[in-house]
């Protein structure tokens, strides 16, 4: 009977081992991967509002704005967003970027390119994919019922996008 507790923990330890060091070992994910993320999230239910809300508070632009470039470039919603991090000051232009991508260059080699620290932007997308993939963000209106007769007696709120840069480039 010990044979056999000795044996069976022996395997679970083994097994938690394995997978913690297939964990540790794996590569994050690409930038491309995480567009393509996003993009799958734009796919879902509410979800043209969802990431066009977030990267709109994210890149601190209009929607209307987003929606020009993205109609104008032709990227989708994942693509726009790290092109746009890509082009905080002193950067590039956003046609600069977006023509060495179409041109074939991925995400990683244009940000190597222009001196952007791959790993912060890597990590600031997956925190804004991660964000719209969990709705952290989606704030709906608030719960009625048909039979509430009074108005609502608390105050409109204003949501002020947290985080503006302090001009640093990553």
């Amino acid at each position: 009977m010990i044979q056999f507790r000795w044996a069976a923990s022996s395997l679970v330890a083994i097994t938690l081992f394995l997978a913690v060091g297939f964990t540790w070992g794996a590569d994050p994910p690409t930038l491309e991967e995480l567009a393509a993320a996003i993009e799958k999230v734009r796919t879902g239910p509410d979800g043209e509002r969802i990431v066009a809300g977030h990267v709109s508070r994210k890149l601190a632009m209009s929607v209307e704005v987003l929606r020009t470039q993205r109609a104008r470039t032709g990227l989708n919603w994942g693509d726009l967003l790290i092109a746009n991090l890509l082009c905080k000051p002193p950067g590039p232009t956003l046609d600069h970027v977006v023509a060495e991508f179409k041109g074939g260059a991925g995400w990683a080699d244009i940000a190597r390119h222009h001196n952007v620290n791959l790993d912060q932007l890597r990590s600031e997308v997956q925190l804004s994919q991660q964000a719209m993939e969990l709705r952290s963000e989606d704030k709906g209106p608030p719960r009625t019922s048909e039979t509430q007769s009074s108005p609502p007696t608390t105050a409109p709120t204003t949501v002020v996008p947290a985080g503006k840069a302090t001009g640093s480039r990553y």
